[in-house]
């Protein structure tokens, strides 16, 4: 990766959310992206209308589901993401983000497959489009202010709508996790790290996929009090700060 691709990445993700009204901490979305940009994104599964051979696309989506997630089509100037659809939200949101990630940095072009049937890779190009995915979907502040509580990375990745890897990846490449760790240190504590039981029981426990509806406010507000149970070591304490609060009665 070149040099200084990095903070390159940083400057335009924050300039993408800023021109889409997000803060550093509101969750993404990559289709709300794509339009933004004028690019339709739909599951190969609709290409079957468009000429595609059934059997190609029960290879893609049965057969061997793992070998396509998400692939730009273009003609002339149009674009035209296609997913595929049995993968899951968070791998689906990298890979339509990586794709989009393609288009903003300006990246030639080129043909899927070359001659011969090899597959044409340009692996500076798709190390850019991974890294600038990844800062679009979590911000480095928003990486941080997970790190500094010890928030498990599962509960991020709930919350920004991406997989718990690339919560892990962009906690531990972006620096956030070791910036984290050293201002513990220097206040003389150390980070909660819930066990991996623990996590289950939590994720068991709570209905996670309200977080990602929220604002960055009340992000802040849910993590401020998910910290406090964390410190405190009580579970029971952080099912309940990432549960949805009940409606007051008579609501």
């Amino acid at each position: 990766m070149r040099r200084g691709f990095p903070a390159q990445a940083e400057r335009l993700a924050a300039s993408v959310r800023a021109e889409l009204g997000l803060d550093l901490h509101d969750r993404l979305d990559p289709e709300g992206l794509a339009e933004e940009y004028g690019v339709p994104v739909v599951p190969i599964t609709d290409l079957i209308a468009e000429g595609a051979l059934s059997a190609s696309i029960q290879q893609l989506t049965v057969i061997d589901d793992g070998c396509f997630s998400a692939g730009t089509v273009l003609a002339g100037s149009s674009r035209l993401i296609i997913f595929n659809p049995v993968h899951g939200d968070g791998r689906l949101a990298n890979s339509v983000t990586h794709e989009l990630a393609h288009l903003l940095l300006e990246h030639r072009p080129g043909p899927a497959i070359g001659p011969g049937g090899c597959r044409v890779w340009d692996q500076e190009m798709e190390d850019e489009a991974n890294l600038l995915a990844a800062t679009l979907l979590v911000s480095r502040d928003a990486a941080l202010a997970c790190a500094r509580v010890g928030l498990p990375h599962e509960i991020g990745a709930a919350r920004f709508g991406v997989s718990t890897e690339l919560m892990r990846w962009r906690t531990g490449h972006s620096g956030a996790a070791r910036q984290a760790q050293a201002a513990a240190r220097k206040q003389g504590r150390t980070l909660p790290r819930p066990k991996a039981s623990d996590i289950r029981e939590v994720m068991s426990a709570c209905d996670v996929h309200w977080l990602k509806g929220l604002t960055a406010y009340q992000w802040q507000v849910v993590l401020s009090t998910a910290a406090r149970a964390l410190e405190s070591r009580s579970l029971p304490a952080l099912i309940r700060a990432l549960n949805p609060p009940r409606a007051a009665k008579g609501a």
